[in-house]
């Protein structure tokens, strides 16, 4: 927070640092200001795919999946050699709209398989298909590179909006990783 506010008390105008301040909200659960944040940066650089991109993929975490890939899909075309991470609002969005197949499809796209939210993603979409041995192939995986992962706990993190939090907890339960009403 400090040094994104430094960042632009030095810069006004930098979008990034506006960007990032939008980020650092968005972490804080401080979602009014991110939203401020969010739509300085891409007031002053509405044609940057990296903003438009980093802007995409936290509006989407926070449950607005059409906003989010509109966003993203700006960032592509502006940006076709894009990197892998920009389909994760498309992956998202195709979760929420219970398309897991295409949700699956998006993830990947996405090329990060160190990133857990990327096996967790894939957990979730294999549960609600009822694909138990997948969901174990990659449940393995994640508890290789998140050996304590705690998928309230992560969903909390990302800020996830409520219903979109209790959606993913469904996948993550039907992939048989944790009891109807259990905690974390």
């Amino acid at each position: 927070m400090k040094m994104a506010r430094e960042s632009i008390k030095l810069d006004p105008q930098n979008a990034t640092a506006h960007c990032w301040l939008a980020i650092v909200h968005f972490f804080r659960r401080e979602n009014e200001l991110f939203m401020t944040e969010a739509s300085r940066a891409l007031a002053l650089t509405p044609n940057d795919a990296e903003t438009l991109a980093n802007i995409g993929h936290y509006i989407a975490f926070s449950g607005e999946f059409e906003r989010g890939c509109e966003l993203m899909s700006q960032a592509i075309a502006l940006n076709p050699l894009h990197a892998g991470w920009y389909h994760f609002a498309f992956a998202r969005r195709a979760y929420d709209a219970r398309d897991y197949q295409r949700a699956l499809d998006e993830i990947d796209r996405i090329n990060m398989p160190e990133f857990y939210w990327t096996r967790f993603l894939r957990i979730c979409a294999l549960g609600q298909l009822g694909d138990m041995k997948g969901a174990a192939q990659a449940h393995e995986e994640l508890r290789e590179r998140r050996p304590n992962f705690d998928p309230r706990t992560e969903i909390a993190k990302w800020n996830a909006a409520p219903g979109d939090a209790e959606h993913l907890v469904e996948g993550w339960q039907k992939a048989g990783f944790l009891a109807p009403d259990a905690g974390a």
